[in-house]
């Protein structure tokens, strides 16, 4: 088995915070690289307050802003929003760091309508996986169960990444499908916000679950078209980060969602970033580089960056 001694993570939000606790238990030295705190004890002082009230990071943790150290690691994680993927990937590039790369940034280049990973092969020579499923941050850091799959051109690779960092507590599981990984992980983010849309509104728990069934049709549809399969949604980055993305309170992007349905407008949100929002933006041009319609998905488009009123059901009627 394939042992990594020292792994990189690169994004000091709350998702990387927890995936460097993570893996602190399974390498000998994580080093975490961020974007603004000063020192260590800022770092530990943030992860403490917004994931695991009186814990710190393990002692094996080096805190670095000195993006040049990321050519230490035998294994890079890049842990940020999928709009900053891309300067991340160049500046792995300008450091010259050969190390495989897990982005936990996934789905699709917005400006373009394209996979992300296809645009990072763009950028960078090194070897890449997509690493995605159910998994809140607070929970990951505080050593509850949860898993993920991870997918990629290079099976062995993922095999093992899966077997070095795989625990009690964290199951990776490899995919053959690097294309509905990704999809699925983008478009299960829209889909939850139109779930606190449908839930803002009052139509009931039940009417959240009429909306996810018709999502998922139209995300598998979506990943057809692109190479994807199937089966694959039946898979934890499928179903399962369908159902703790568009169900949960704790949910950025139903939060989100909620704030839409209530008149909010998009121009004056200030809570936490919805990934969500950003591929709902770029639903118009996905439907035209896939010669596809998404109605579930152009409706929401309407509805976040048009104001227009959601109607929906009413205009899906049998």
């Amino acid at each position: 088995m394939r042992v990594f001694s020292r792994i990189g993570v690169v994004g000091a939000g709350s998702y990387g915070l927890a995936i460097t606790q993570c893996f602190s238990k399974k390498v000998q030295e994580v080093i975490l690289i961020g974007n603004g705190a000063t020192s260590r004890k800022e770092v530990d002082q943030l992860y403490s307050s917004s994931l695991a009230p009186g814990d710190v990071l393990g002692a094996n943790v080096s805190y670095v802003n000195d993006f040049d150290r990321v050519r230490e690691c035998e294994l890079i994680f890049i842990a940020v929003p999928a709009a900053a993927a891309l300067d991340v990937c160049g500046k792995i590039r300008e450091a010259n760091a050969q190390a495989p790369v897990v982005s936990c940034s996934k789905g699709f280049d917005l400006v373009n309508g394209r996979l992300l990973s296809t645009a990072m092969e763009e950028v960078l020579t090194n070897e890449i996986v997509i690493f995605s499923g159910p998994s809140f941050a607070c929970e990951v850091a505080r050593g509850l169960p949860a898993g993920v799959n991870i997918a990629g051109k290079n099976r062995s690779l993922t095999q093992e990444i899966s077997q070095a960092l795989s625990s009690d507590s964290f199951r990776i599981e490899p995919l053959d499908d690097y294309v509905s990984l990704q999809v699925a992980g983008a478009m299960k983010n829209a889909l939850a916000v139109g779930c606190g849309i449908v839930s803002g509104l009052k139509y009931g728990e039940s009417g959240v679950a009429l909306l996810i069934v018709d999502g998922l049709k139209e995300m598998v549809t979506l990943s057809a078209a692109l190479g994807g399969r199937q089966e694959s949604f039946h898979e934890l980055c499928g179903v399962g980060d369908v159902v703790l993305t568009c169900t949960s309170k704790q949910s950025r992007n139903v939060i989100f969602g909620e704030y839409i349905a209530s008149g909010g407008g998009i121009d004056h949100w200030n809570g936490n970033l919805a990934e969500g929002a950003f591929t709902i933006g770029a639903i118009p041009l996905l439907e035209k580089n896939s010669s596809l319609k998404l109605p579930l998905f152009s409706e929401l488009h309407e509805v976040v960056y048009a104001r227009r009123p959601f109607g929906y059901f009413s205009r899906q009627r049998l």
